[in-house]
């Protein structure tokens, strides 16, 4: 066996266990590859349920401006309808309150007249029915 056997025996047992190294990398390359693989699918799957319920609370966030902007609306009709009543009772006092304080006046002075007209008329009466007996 010479230099050159030798060395080509030492050559073909090198690129061997190179070939053989090659292998196992490439399989486990690929065996990641398909670990990767299935992860981005897994990943894809639930990027569209995560979009999906991004879009629903999108809508419902949408649906709660709309509400509060209407409830908005409704506070600022029921404001303005308190003070339009405010307005009006203050307005009915006012046209209302100067009659029915002379009013109430009459019917008092009405009644204290009637009282003494009725007194006097009871009091000659008890005069006159003393003056005949």
């Amino acid at each position: 066996m010479s230099a050159s056997d030798l060395a080509a025996i030492i050559c073909a047992g090198v690129a061997v266990v190179s070939i053989a190294a090659l292998v196992i990398v490439a399989a486990r390359i690929q065996h990641s590859a398909k670990v990767l693989a299935a992860t981005t699918e897994q990943l894809r799957v639930e990027l569209a349920a995560a979009a999906a319920a991004v879009e629903k609370a999108e809508r419902a966030a949408e649906s709660a401006t709309d509400q509060v902007d209407r409830l908005d609306s409704l506070i600022r009709t029921a404001g303005s309808v308190t003070d339009t009543a405010d307005a009006a009772t203050q307005a009915a006092f006012r046209v209302l309150a100067n009659p029915v304080i002379k009013t109430a006046a009459v019917a008092t002075g009405t009644r204290g007249a009637a009282r003494r007209l009725r007194g006097r008329r009871t009091d000659t009466d008890g005069e006159q029915g003393r003056r005949r007996a």
